[in-house]
């Protein structure tokens, strides 16, 4: 316990001299909620609903419900409704639907596809995330021809053991047939999200997952560790059960493994946690960088730039809101410029790759004193004009991912769903 408070108020004391005088780390509840300003951005859309909650997973989820969907729905129609006349000439460049299982909807997910196209200049591709016990060769079908251009399969493992371990009610086989349908319905870009370092996860079963990922007509593999947030399930069967993820050796072996695994293939890292097979043919699948995006449904964020915003969590105070107010935005975070750019290098790294400005005094200070510092450790490569992450270096984004922005989520999650409208969230 003494370590980890130690930890914490080590990555505060870093935060806070980083991000400068000003900078808060904190939500509160708005006052007065002002529309967001946005010329050109990213759309999320969380739809919360899973037919089965697998117990590790920490996002606002709950089980699907009829009634309670289709209000979720309606909703969702008023909310677009909104910022499509606050927004009307906003460039959507791209259009993410996540959750939960957004395919748990059925035919409605078409209605608010539909939506998103009737109320907004959508110029980008449709991504969306599903779970392979929801595909069917049908659903593949249908969901190319309502235009989705990407779909991130959350397979996690392909051996029955690990799945079983894990609270995941399908079989290797239905994953891999899964991946199948996607590609023969003419799926442009396959993501197949798979689970490293889980408890008692062997060298031999990572290895196996990833040949099995590959043989697939999968465009891209992403790979991540078992996360446990204290209030998901699996937290509490860890408390009580004391189930570990591996130690950080045993979970970097790992991680370098899966790396040279695919770098011995010729596939390119797209990010921190992905591969992607063939980068001039397919787009890089990514849920979570997007310079600037507006957030529908219950728990979504908005990063507008100066700005953070997050909706209720609850499924139907967010229908409520939205009835009464147009939107359902319970806390807000003001960010200063300095700290947007660190918030922006932040997922800049978490893309391994990015552009910086070549001359002299082209980059804010505090920026270039972080990349000199990651530079002169060995964890990235400065290239006139570009900064390029190590494979060391990689991995060493990944724990800071742990230490600062998993805490961090941690906190202000627990107390949204603990609470529909929160005062205050401190960080």
């Amino acid at each position: 316990m003494t370590d980890s408070r130690t930890l914490e108020a080590a990555v505060r004391t870093v935060r806070g001299v980083l991000a400068g005088p000003g900078a808060r780390f904190r939500f509160e509840r708005p006052d007065r909620f002002e529309p967001p300003a946005l010329d050109r951005g990213g759309l999320y859309i969380h739809v919360p609903f899973c037919r089965t909650l697998c117990p590790y997973c920490p996002y606002n989820r709950i089980p699907f419900d009829r009634a309670l969907a289709d209000a979720f729905v309606d909703g969702l129609g008023a909310e677009a409704e909104f910022y499509g006349r606050v927004l009307p000439e906003a460039e959507i460049d791209s259009v993410y639907v996540g959750g939960g299982t957004p395919t748990s909807l059925g035919d409605d997910l078409f209605r608010v596809l539909a939506t998103v196209e009737r109320r907004f200049r959508v110029t980008g591709p449709v991504c969306l995330e599903t779970h392979p016990a929801e595909v069917t060769r049908e659903t593949a079908g249908a969901l190319r021809s309502a235009g989705v251009a990407a779909v991130s399969l959350g397979v996690e493992s392909f051996q029955p053991r690990l799945l079983n371990r894990i609270g995941r009610q399908y079989s290797g086989e239905r994953a891999r047939n899964a991946i199948a349908w996607l590609h023969d319905a003419g799926i442009p870009t396959i993501n197949v999200d798979l689970m490293f370092a889980l408890p008692s996860q062997t060298l031999g079963e990572l290895d196996a997952d990833l040949d099995l990922a590959a043989a697939s007509p999968a465009t891209q593999v992403t790979a991540y560790p078992l996360f446990t947030f204290p209030y998901t399930a699996v937290g509490t069967f860890r408390r009580l059960h004391g189930v570990e993820s591996p130690p950080l050796r045993t979970r970097r072996r790992m991680y370098y493994r899966l790396s040279e695994f695919f770098e011995r293939r010729g596939w390119h890292r797209a990010s921190v946690w992905s591969y992607q097979r063939a980068p001039a043919d397919s787009m890089r699948y990514s849920s979570v960088m997007r310079r600037r995006y507006l957030g529908l449904g219950p728990g979504a964020g908005s990063w507008l730039g100066s700005r953070f915003t997050l909706n209720t969590f609850s499924v139907p105070e967010y229908v409520r809101a939205v009835a009464r107010y147009g939107h359902a935005v319970a806390l807000e975070m003001p960010f200063t410029r300095r700290l947007a750019e660190l918030y922006e290098l932040y997922w800049d790294l978490y893309g391994t790759e990015f552009a910086v400005p070549a001359e002299p005094g082209g980059t804010e200070a505090s920026i270039e004193a972080v990349l000199s510092v990651i530079a002169a450790l060995g964890l990235a490569v400065r290239e006139p004009g570009r900064v390029r992450l190590t494979r060391r270096g990689a991995f060493w984004v990944h724990l800071l991912q742990n230490q600062l922005s998993l805490r961090a989520i941690d906190r202000i999650w627990s107390a949204a769903r603990a609470e529909p409208w929160p005062v205050r969230v401190e960080f």
